[in-house]
C-alpha cells in the first residue's frame, strides 16, 4: 500500500516538474502580475469554491485588491482578467481571440462545439450558415409571430387571479420558447406544441446551465470520476437524452417541409444576403441540413443550441425588465406614457417603426442589459502573444472578460448599483467610454442573436406594459443576485398584474 502511495506521489511531482518546464514562460509572466498566490496543483480554485450568489463578491474583491489586469490559476490554466475598456477593446475585436476558453469544455459536452460554445473552423462555419436568419431586415418577417405569442402571453395573464403575485417567469419562456420554434426552429405552433419533452426541456434548461458552470468554477467537479457520482451528472445524462429527442423531431419536421420546396433554387436561397428579408424563406435548420456540412450529431446539438441560446436569454431580460419596472413605478409610468403616446388605443400589432418611435424603452431594455447581462463572465484562449497597455498576454493563457464587474464599475458609472434608465440618454452616452458597456461583446464572436433578442423583448414587454400595470410586495433591495454564466435571481420573478383598463 505504500509503495502504491509513493508511486502516486512520485507520478504527481513527476507531472508537476514536467510541466512546470513546459510552461516557463507562462509562469515567469504570471510572476510579473499582480493576483492571489497560487497553491501547487489545484492554483487559485479554492477561491471559487463558494455558491453562485457569494461569487459575485469574490470575484469583486480579487479586482478591487489587485486592479484591472489580475491573474490566477484554475489548476494548470493560467487565467488573466482584464477590466479596462480600451484594453477588452482590443482584446475581443482580436483575430487572437477567437478560440473560447477551456471552461468552455463543459458546455461543449452538453450542446457540442457549435455557435455556443465551440471555436475555430467548426464555429465559424456553423454560424456563416446561420447568419442570415438574424440580420435585421431578416428579424422583419418574425414580427407576426412575436405579436401572436406576446397576445397569447396576455391570456395566460388574464387567467391568473386579480391582485395576487405571481412568478411570471415561466409565462415568458414559455412564450419565448414557442417563438423561436416558429421563427429560427420554422416550426409551425402544431409541431411546436407535439415536440417531444418540451415543457420539461423548458423547465430544466436553467438546471442544466447551473451544473454547467458549476463545473466551470469548481475544480472537483472538473474531474470525471468526481462529477460521475454525483446526482448532476445523472441528471444532465438524462438531459442529453431528451435533448437529442427533441432535436430529432424538430429536423425531422423541417426535412420533411424541405421535400415540398422545390420550387426555390437551393444554391440561391443558401447565398442569400445577410441583412434580408428573404432570408426567413428557409430557417436556421434548413441552412445546415442543405448545406451538408454537419455530422448527424452535430445537427442536432447545433439544433439544441440555437432554440437554447435564444430562448433562455429572451426570457431572462424580458423578465427582469418588467420585474425592474414593477420595483420602480416612476420609471413604469414614464415608458407607459411613451407607449400609449406611439400605440395609443389601436389594438394591432407592434412594428418595428413603434420600437424606433419609443427611445425610453430603449433605455431601459439597455440598462437592464448592464445590470443583469446575458454573459457574466467571458473567456477567450490567447492563441498568440497580444499586447495591451498593461504588458503582454502570452499564448497559451485564457483571457477573462468580467463584463458583469465592468458593467458596475463606478468609475465609469454613478450609483453603479442602481436602475436608471437615464444613463443611456444621447447626452450621458456621449460622456462615457462607450466599451465600459459591451452586453453583447465585441469583434467576430459578439452575439448572434442579439437583433433578434432585442425586438422580441421590446415586443413582449410593450404588449404587457399597455394591459397591465405592475407592481411588487418586494423591492430592488430584496433582490438576490447569483452570478452563472448568465445574471439570474434567486427570489424568481414575482409581481402583481392590474389591467390597466
Amino acid at each position: 500500500m505504500i509503495w502504491h502511495l509513493l508511486a502516486l506521489v512520485f507520478l504527481a511531482l513527476s507531472f508537476w516538474i514536467h510541466w512546470r518546464v513546459k510552461n516557463k514562460k507562462l509562469l515567469a509572466i504570471a510572476a510579473k502580475l499582480p493576483g492571489p498566490k497560487p497553491l501547487p496543483l489545484v492554483g487559485n480554485a479554492l477561491l471559487f469554491m463558494c455558491n453562485f450568489e457569494d461569487l459575485i463578491k469574490v470575484i469583486d474583491d480579487i479586482l478591487n485588491e489587485y486592479g484591472d489586469v489580475t491573474s490566477f490559476w484554475l489548476g494548470p490554466d493560467l487565467n488573466i482578467v482584464v477590466k479596462d475598456p480600451n484594453d477588452l477593446k482590443v482584446l475581443l475585436s482580436s483575430q487572437k481571440t477567437t478560440v473560447k476558453g477551456p471552461q468552455y469544455k463543459y458546455m461543449a459536452d452538453c450542446l457540442g462545439g457549435g455557435i455556443l460554445s465551440g471555436s475555430g473552423p467548426c464555429w465559424r462555419k456553423h454560424r456563416k450558415i446561420a447568419t442570415p436568419n438574424y440580420g435585421k431586415r431578416a428579424i422583419e418577417n418574425y414580427s407576426d409571430v412575436f405579436n401572436k405569442e406576446a397576445d397569447l402571453l396576455l391570456e395566460k395573464f388574464r387567467m391568473k387571479p386579480n391582485g395576487r403575485q405571481i412568478d411570471f417567469y415561466q409565462c415568458i419562456v414559455q412564450t419565448t420558447s414557442y417563438t423561436v420554434c416558429q421563427t429560427l426552429m420554422g416550426l409551425s405552433k402544431e409541431q411546436t406544441m407535439s415536440l417531444p419533452y418540451l415543457q420539461h426541456i423548458i423547465d430544466e434548461t436553467p438546471r442544466l446551465y447551473d451544473t454547467v458552470f458549476a463545473r466551470m468554477t469548481k475544480w472537483y467537479l472538473q474531474l470525471d470520476p468526481v462529477f460521475w457520482l454525483t446526482s448532476s451528472y445523472q441528471q444532465q445524462k438524462n438531459f442529453i437524452a431528451m435533448m437529442t429527442h427533441f432535436s430529432k423531431k424538430i429536423v425531422e419536421h423541417r426535412m420533411e417541409t424541405l421535400k415540398t420546396i422545390k420550387q426555390y433554387n437551393k444554391t440561391d436561397l443558401l447565398n442569400t444576403e445577410e441583412d434580408s428579408v428573404s432570408n426567413t424563406q428557409l430557417s436556421v435548420i434548413d441552412r445546415f441540413i442543405l448545406s451538408e456540412e454537419l455530422e448527424r450529431e452535430e445537427l442536432l446539438k447545433e439544433t439544441f443550441t440555437i432554440f437554447t441560446s435564444s430562448q433562455e436569454a429572451s426570457a431572462k431580460i424580458s423578465s427582469f425588465l418588467l420585474l425592474m419596472i414593477a420595483y420602480h413605478p416612476e420609471a413604469q409610468e414614464k415608458l407607459y406614457a411613451e407607449i400609449e403616446d406611439v400605440i395609443g388605443d389601436q389594438d394591432r400589432p407592434i412594428t418595428e417603426e413603434d420600437l424606433k418611435r419609443m427611445p425610453y424603452l430603449d433605455m431601459v431594455f439597455k440598462e437592464i442589459l448592464r445590470l443583469f447581462p446575458i454573459g457574466t463572465l467571458l473567456q477567450r484562449t490567447i492563441t498568440e502573444d497580444i499586447v495591451i497597455s498593461a504588458g503582454t498576454l502570452p499564448a497559451g493563457c485564457s483571457l477573462v472578460a468580467p463584463i458583469y464587474h465592468l458593467h458596475r464599475d463606478p468609475r465609469y458609472w454613478t450609483r453603479p448599483n442602481d436602475f436608471d434608465p437615464e444613463r443611456f440618454s444621447p447626452e450621458n452616452v456621449k460622456q462615457r467610454i462607450p466599451t465600459c458597456y459591451i452586453p453583447f461583446s465585441l469583434g467576430p464572436m459578439d452575439c448572434l442573436g442579439r437583433y433578434f433578442g432585442t425586438k422580441l423583448v421590446k415586443t413582449i414587454c410593450v404588449k404587457v406594459l399597455r394591459e397591465y400595470k405592475i407592481t411588487s410586495l418586494n423591492t430592488y433591495n430584496d433582490l438576490r443576485l447569483a452570478m452563472a454564466i448568465s445574471a439570474s435571481s434567486l427570489n424568481g420573478f414575482h409581481a402583481t398584474f392590474t389591467p390597466r383598463k
